[in-house]
């Protein structure tokens, strides 16, 4: 599977882009003028609807009310088990771009959200100087992706002091449409932005299932720090799963490169093999996203994903399905790649 610019799936790529735009530029999706990304992927989706003889909605609102209403496959033509059933890009109760529409919005060559993560981190590894310091700043951003109530004097003892020095420069406030009635939340699931009641109850930014959504609140909007869209979503999401991968490795693992959140660990024959830490709701995108990297890195790839999304039979067939011919790039749990890791060290460490 290829993504081009005549595909279907650059298409909706585009729109995601668009919804991203809007999300982050402006608190309010009926203020004008439009992102002009939004307004030109709504020209390009009323083109499409009519080449097809198909419905096309007639303004950028009806366009955004079809991306939290409709499952995109409604309303375009995509490849079979590219996406999920029932995925959104704009989140029904919530109202908020869902993840699956930033896993969109980072594909092919125009990618956005995705590409900003890996610019923001290749920077912060310029800036530290070591892989040592770089990796305790990532660590810190892994952990602290919302700051509900800054606290100068702990940001100062010694062992923060350094890396927030580094990285104090990546948080902003909380933006402007998602505290509600004064109060900010963050899910202590996943560590991301919350609210509290949405038509289906609390929503988090992680999609944490509800028993693993505890909600933390902070009473002043004005303390609370948060990194961008891109850090919270590429970098901290899938960072506590990281943490826990290198934790069983040890000090066989470190980072490769920086800003693709790729590491490396010696295999079997001693040469080093490259593996990148995954938590996406979307296979296909995944899969396209994990290829590239593959391609630039110039080798294997592993992905590894949390043992709950692994445990899906369709989630794995429909990441297969969407590699394109050739790609080395293989998807594995943390459980499988954690043991498999543990083993081929034992057997190193007997050589």
């Amino acid at each position: 599977m290829t993504v081009d610019g005549s595909s279907d799936t650059e298409l909706l790529a585009a729109v995601a882009r668009g919804v991203i735009d809007l999300t982050t530029t402006q608190p309010s999706t009926f203020r004008l003028p439009y992102p002009p990304s939004l307004q030109l992927a709504l020209d390009r989706v009323v083109l499409d609807a009519i080449i097809r003889r198909a419905p096309a909605p007639r303004s950028v609102p009806e366009l955004l009310r079809w991306c939290r209403g409709r499952a995109p496959e409604e309303w375009m033509t995509l490849p079979r088990d590219f996406l999920t059933p029932g995925a959104r890009l704009i989140h029904r109760a919530a109202g908020e771009p869902t993840r699956t529409c930033a896993e969109l919005a980072s594909l092919g060559a125009l990618g956005v959200v995705e590409q900003e993560a890996e610019s923001l981190m290749a920077r912060l590894a310029d800036n530290c100087g070591s892989p040592a310091r770089f990796t305790q700043c990532r660590d810190f951003l892994i952990r602290k992706p919302v700051v509900l109530r800054f606290d100068p004097v702990e940001m100062l003892q010694p062992s923060r002091a350094q890396a927030w020095r580094l990285v104090k420069d990546f948080y902003g406030p909380v933006p402007s449409h998602l505290p509600a009635d004064g109060l900010v939340h963050c899910c202590s699931g996943c560590g991301l932005l919350a609210k509290a009641e949405t038509t289906d109850g609390p929503w988090c930014e992680g999609g944490c299932a509800p028993d693993e959504r505890k909600l933390e609140v902070s009473h002043q909007p004005g303390q609370a720090l948060v990194l961008p869209l891109a850090l919270r979503l590429f970098v901290a999401l899938p960072g506590r799963t990281e943490l826990a991968v290198r934790s069983r490795l040890g000090d066989r693992t470190g980072p490769f490169a920086a800003g693709l959140g790729v590491h490396q660990i010696p295999g079997r024959n001693g040469a080093l093999r490259a593996y990148q830490v995954h938590d996406r709701e979307q296979p296909g995108p995944a899969a396209l996203r994990a290829a590239e990297v593959a391609a630039g890195l110039g080798g294997q790839l592993d992905v590894v994903v949390p043992d709950s999304r692994a445990a899906s039979p369709a989630y794995r067939r429909a990441f297969d399905q969407a590699l394109p011919v050739g790609a080395r790039v293989r998807l594995m749990s943390v459980s499988e790649f954690t043991a498999r890791e543990s083993t081929d060290g034992m057997r190193r460490g007997h050589a």
